[in-house]
């Protein structure tokens, strides 16, 4: 350790525990516990314009249970002390996880009943402004869709469950008064008219609804003020639901068995991981869906769902391997404009989108992120939220999960071609050169249907030109360092196929050899007009490698 580095530890140390220690969840009241028991049914609370161009308002039928040793004030507003329901839908589609609503407002609920239902005995309060230990209260879909009880998400911690009532939208009303009337704490009346899918409405396009091959989930869930963030695993929960339209109007049936945590938990086959930034604020979850290779690309998918984190987020930042590469990259959020979708940024070692000002991903609510790249998935990694707003805690979340950081198949640079350009990628399961790989092989793509194609390789690196602005990237000569395997066929579809089985020999391990496909172009070729070379590949050899060259 550097002298720097050993004056500055101390300092640095003492700073993190301080910052540690004065930010800690400031409200918790032992024992209070706010639990989604279920969600009896989801339904239409309206619909405007002409199908299928349409918009459906979407309510959901909450039951809240009490499994605490605490009661829960459950008083109506303007009185700050109640819990609040948040809403959402999602789909899936294509291996595509979305939230297809907008950010909905919340529901702030009015007065309990103390009915029994939670699996145990209810002890009644005797009061409707506290729901009572072991006991539940449930607002049906339309209820919980009521306008006057609909409350913006931005005015709630979702952390702390806090809300302050005087100055905020039921002060001030809508359409919002002025003057002190919309500042005085008294309530000031909602009214939409006659309109069925105003913005504070849980809100979904026809069109989003009519997808093929989707599957649908509904999303809700409780917040109450002093619930300690441990408590909070059985808060909110999600249904699967068909939509199905009759002609006049949209019903959602057929509701599946509820899961309860992030909705992010229903998309097949990803892995899904969260964290906080600390013990500052709320938890931010990630998942992951990566598919293939597909000629040496694997695709990946990435969902970042605001679970119960208040200053939100505005980067996602992921590592990667110098030399990967990247492409068709994108992103998604819930708007629709694409004038204020996060930009998308790379340098050697990272790939990262940033929000642009006035659109971070706050909380309930999922973005989406996407991408190809030849570096293979790397599990154990930190992929990086960094906070939109300042805090007394961490910048960033740092969630373990999985990034682009395993390029084992490096591309040396492009071939070339007299109509096209031949690309050279690796096959099978792995698609990697790991030790006893017997299904290893090297794939051609992009040459002509039944040409001959030879395979070159070699273990010295290098560069040497083979045409103008054309490197052969490997050193040596035929056949002293450098090899060429006898010639395959291409298929009809332009693709040529080299096994090449790797023997369970430990002294390969880290070794690695570099790789062209050479595409027989009598007259035409590119390289003294008899080929086309496809780009270069580095074939890393062995199964210790994890990660970056």
């Amino acid at each position: 350790m550097n002298d720097r580095l050993r004056r500055l530890l101390p300092a640095t140390l003492g700073a993190l525990a301080l910052a540690t220690a004065a930010s800690a969840q400031p409200n918790v009241i032992p024992g209070l516990d706010i639990a989604l028991q279920t969600m009896g049914s989801v339904s239409s609370n309206g619909h405007s314009g002409v199908f299928p161009n349409g918009v459906v308002a979407v309510g959901m039928s909450t039951t809240a249970c009490n499994p605490g040793s605490v009661t829960i004030p459950w008083f109506a507003p303007m009185n700050a002390n109640h819990p609040f329901i948040a809403f959402l839908v999602a789909r899936e589609n294509a291996g595509r996880f979305v939230q297809i609503s907008n950010r909905s407002y919340c529901k702030h609920p009015f007065a309990s009943t103390n009915s029994s239902g939670c699996g145990g005995s209810c002890i009644s309060p005797g009061t409707s402004q506290i729901l009572g230990i072991g006991c539940s209260d449930t607002y049906g879909a339309s209820l919980n869709g009521s306008y006057s009880s609909l409350g913006p998400p931005d005015e709630i911690n979702p952390w702390t469950g806090a809300w302050t009532p005087a100055c905020s939208y039921f002060d001030a009303g809508q359409p919002p008064v002025s003057g002190p009337a919309a500042c005085d704490g008294v309530a000031s009346g909602i009214s939409f008219g006659s309109n069925p899918t105003a913005f504070p409405r849980c809100n979904v396009n026809d069109s989003d609804l009519t997808l093929a091959g989707s599957a649908y989930w509904a999303y809700a869930g409780w917040f109450a003020s002093g619930e300690a963030t441990a408590n909070r695993t059985n808060n909110f929960l999600s249904r699967g639901f068909t939509p199905i339209w009759n002609g006049t109007s949209w019903s959602f049936g057929s509701l599946t068995t509820p899961m309860t945590g992030s909705v992010l938990q229903r998309w097949s086959g990803a892995t899904v991981t969260s964290n906080t930034n600390g013990p500052d604020d709320g938890r931010l979850y990630v998942a992951v869906k990566v598919t293939g290779p597909t000629n040496g690309f694997y695709h990946y998918e990435y969902a970042v769902h605001n679970y119960d984190n208040k200053r939100g987020a505005a980067a996602f930042r992921l590592p990667t391997c110098p030399g990967a590469r990247i492409q068709n990259v994108g992103f998604r959020d819930i708007d629709g404009n694409a004038a204020n979708n996060w930009a998308f940024f790379q340098t050697s070692t990272e790939i990262s989108w940033a929000a642009p000002a006035g659109n971070p991903l706050n909380w309930n609510m999922i973005f989406n992120f996407w991408f190809d790249s030849d570096a293979a998935p790397a599990t154990g990694q930190s992929v990086l939220l960094d906070e939109a707003a300042a805090g007394p805690g961490l910048p960033t979340v740092s969630v373990t999960g999985t990034a682009p950081n395993g390029l084992f198949n490096v591309f040396l640079g492009a071939g070339c071609g007299s109509s096209s350009v031949p690309t050279l990628y690796a096959t099978g399961s792995p698609a990697r050169a790991t030790l006893g790989n017997a299904s290893f092989a090297l794939e051609s793509a992009g040459n002509s249907a039944g040409t001959s194609v030879f395979l070159v390789g070699g273990g010295l690196d290098g560069t040497q030109p083979v045409s103008p602005g054309c490197d052969l990237q490997m050193a040596g000569t035929i056949p002293a360092s450098i090899f060429v395997m006898p010639p395959v066929v291409s298929t009809g579809t332009g693709v040529a196929t080299f096994p090449l089985p790797v023997p369970n020999d430990s002294s390969l391990e880290g070794t690695h050899l570099n790789f062209h496909a050479l595409e027989v172009q009598p007259g035409t070729g590119s390289v003294v007009g008899l080929f086309d070379l496809s780009d270069g590949l580095r074939v890393r050899i062995g199964s210790a490698g994890t990660n970056c060259p």
